[in-house]
């Protein structure tokens, strides 16, 4: 009989219900250091919609959410564990036992062993994010963007950050949930900033038979706590235990609605390290083409004009760098993993379809299963139009306290966003025909050997000869500045920063080889082209070189002398562009215009462009808007058309003597081609004038 060890103290119980469990609505954490974007959720179910952006910091639709703001090439990721002759709290064999998470997440804690076979069930724990500083904060006109999280600006980082000044990386976040079984998850993230390992993240997870089953006691409530009481199940042997990674690709995240050509994700299995004799498989996905369609995901010209672009240029490769032989043997299993699969997006979900633990066991963890290589999945089964891909990893036999480690990686690669910018605009001249949509697919299917140049890096870094460096360790820049500051300074704007950048040592050698800091600037949008405006020393710049009306987004990066770098002596480094970024905000600085003072310049309000082309991209990388000009400091505008019918009011309020407008009525409808009356009504006096908008 297997003996059930409880929690003895009531506030050991408090404590774990509390501190450990949560029961719905898991936290977010964000690995955005690098070009590669992750997202970590502690239940086993990950990032919906906006997992692994690739290029990230790319804005994709800004009015679509935290997490698909940004774009996304994974739908949902997922868990499963599963093993056999599984024996449960109410002392009842199991022959299959399967616990696992994906998708979407109900929380339904029924009690598993009373029969309810075909439940999926994982406990969320803990999640951390570890850094080796404290985050920056960048402040914009005096408003911290990072920690002000609300409507305005984004949430960079989750609440619970821990700082570990002896971190392997810049970042990490540590992740644990618990399978049903008993065998606990625990995953550390690694992300990187330094431009040569910035395309990947590498997961480091540990899998535990420590017995710790959390949930309803169901078959004889009446003689436990409740709802929830914290016990082991000791001494079990789990056996024939396997775990799989698995993921639904959804290329341009939001493209069902955005764009025209989207979610028709293509997955295979490849062995890229075949020819070291590595008969390991690794999940590689990318954009396809639906049957009949021959495009690639374009952004719809009749929603916004700046979308016009290839949206899915990623090609992102997910496996196991390292996966130990046993519980006890600790070497690499090359062969691992075991069974690999493609199924149709939640088919063998439990918490969607109903099959029993059998079928689900059985349909991925079959020893020597795998899915045909080098073969996109509809050459397989046509049917499968949402493909989730299952790496499995067993089977194991892990004796009560025993563990296995596997390091997995999610690499990505593919063209420049230049490239989806400038092919896009061809591809719109051409109808989307021709032989131009025959180069793009030439162009984009290079995103190939992109991915596998990354997966080689990314493989140097957990099996390579690195003279004697710890797994998941790279050379690394100095650290970001503390602080960032950026503000209006009259019809200039200022940024100045913190100097800890200056004496950071190298985090190897723990030498200082600060070089100095390079100040970077983009006009329009965040996500536009930068280039470097100032390279020094100071930690204090003016910027004289803008004009009015338009909006500027700069970061800030600190660069060493490359005496340190052991990857690539001589080779500068500079710390990672997203640490000290205004670009969180969705919006930019801008210069001040002064406002009129007197009713005599009434006469002097302007509308920049005027005439509004559709086609003239006035402002580069903003939305379509007009600005009106030489205005007093407070005042209202009203806006009508030839007709005389209202369109919209602005309430101008910030002092300055310009105002800007996006072109959308109260209905937030773009207004037509028409001639429009706007008034402007303030304590100097009234003014009227038109304006002329050309479709």
């Amino acid at each position: 009989m297997k003996r059930i060890i409880l929690i003895a103290s009531i506030c050991a119980l408090l404590l774990s219900i509390l501190g450990e469990t949560a029961l719905a609505n898991t936290g977010l954490a964000f690995m955005r250091i690098g070009r590669l974007w992750a997202i970590a959720e502690y239940d086993g179910a990950e990032g919906w919609g906006g997992q692994y952006a690739w290029p990230g910091g790319r804005v994709r639709f800004p009015d679509s959410g935290i997490r698909q703001l940004w774009g996304g090439n994974v739908r949902k990721l997922g868990t499963l564990a599963g093993c056999t002759n599984w024996t449960g709290p109410n002392e009842k064999l199991y022959p299959f036992w399967t616990s696992g998470m994906y998708r979407t997440y109900d929380y339904d804690y029924n009690p598993f062993w009373s029969g309810q076979e075909a439940l999926t069930y994982v406990m969320p724990v803990t999640q951390v994010t570890v850094q080796r500083w404290a985050p920056p904060n960048v402040l914009v006109n005096g408003v911290n963007i990072i920690a002000d999280g609300g409507d305005k600006f984004l949430t960079v980082h989750d609440g619970n950050t821990a700082i570990d000044e002896n971190l392997v990386t810049e970042r990490a976040i540590k992740s644990v949930w618990r399978y049903s079984m008993g065998v606990e998850y625990e995953r550390w993230m690694y992300g990187y900033s330094n431009k040569k390992h910035q395309d990947y993240v590498l997961y480091d997870i540990t899998l535990t038979n420590n017995g710790k089953v959390y949930g309803l006691l169901g078959d004889t409530p009446q003689t436990w706590p409740n709802p929830q009481w914290p016990y082991i199940l000791e001494n079990q042997k789990i056996e024939n235990f396997w775990w799989a990674q698995t993921e639904n690709p959804w290329n341009s995240a939001l493209g069902r609605s955005k764009s025209f050509g989207a979610d028709d994700a293509v997955g295979e299995f490849i062995e890229p390290f075949a020819d070291q004799g590595i008969n390991r498989r690794f999940y590689l996905f990318y954009d396809g083409d639906k049957e009949g369609n021959g495009v690639k995901d374009w952004g719809d010209p009749s929603i916004d004009e700046r979308w016009v672009e290839l949206l899915s240029p990623a090609w992102i490769v997910m496996g196991a760098l390292h996966a130990d032989n046993s519980p006890t043997d600790k070497s690499d299993d090359t062969e691992q993993p075991r069974a690999t699969n493609i199924k149709h997006e939640r088919d063998f979900d439990l918490g969607k379809k109903v099959k029993t633990m059998q079928d689900q066991y059985q349909a991925f963890f079959v020893d020597g299963q795998h899915w045909p290589l080098n073969t996109p999945h509809r050459d397989i089964d046509p049917a499968i139009t949402r493909p989730s891909g299952y790496t499995c990893f067993g089977p194991y036999d892990m004796n009560f306290g025993e563990s296995v480690n596997i390091t997995y990686v999610i690499a990505a690669g593919g063209i420049s966003h230049e490239l989806c910018v400038e092919y896009g605009k061809k591809a719109w001249d051409a109808g989307y025909t021709g032989a131009i949509m025959d180069e793009i697919e030439q162009v984009f299917k290079t995103g190939r050997d992109s991915v596998l140049k990354t997966l080689e890096i990314a493989n140097w870094n957990v099996n390579g000869d690195k003279g004697g460096r710890a797994k998941f360790d790279v050379t690394d820049a100095p650290r970001p500045p503390a602080n960032l500051w950026v503000s209006t300074e009259g019809d200039k704007i200022k940024i100045k920063w913190s100097d800890e950048s200056r004496n950071d040592p190298d985090f190897d050698s723990g030498v200082i080889d600060f070089a100095g800091y390079r100040l970077y600037k983009a006009t329009g949008a965040r996500d536009s082209t930068y280039r470097v405006i100032y390279d020094g020393t100071a930690n204090e710049y003016l910027d004289e070189d803008v004009s009015p009306d338009f909006q500027y987004f700069y970061y800030v990066v600190a660069y060493d002398d490359g005496t340190q770098n052991w990857e690539e002596p001589g080779v500068s480094l500079e710390s990672g562009k997203y640490y000290c970024w205004t670009g969180w905000a969705p919006n930019g600085v801008m210069p001040a215009t002064a406002s009129i003072t007197s009713s005599a310049k009434l006469a002097d309000i302007r509308v920049v462009p005027n005439p509004y082309s559709a086609a003239g991209k006035t402002y580069p990388g903003e939305k379509d808007k007009i600005v009106f000009t030489g205005l007093p400091g407070e005042c209202t505008i009203r806006i009508y058309t030839s007709n005389g019918d209202f369109v919209h009011k602005i309430e101008h309020t910030d002092g300055s003597g310009s105002e800007s407008w996006e072109l959308r009525t109260d209905y937030n409808q773009y207004i037509v081609s028409d001639v429009y009356i706007y008034t402007v009504e303030s304590d100097l006096g009234d003014h009227v004038g038109k304006f002329i908008v050309i479709r």
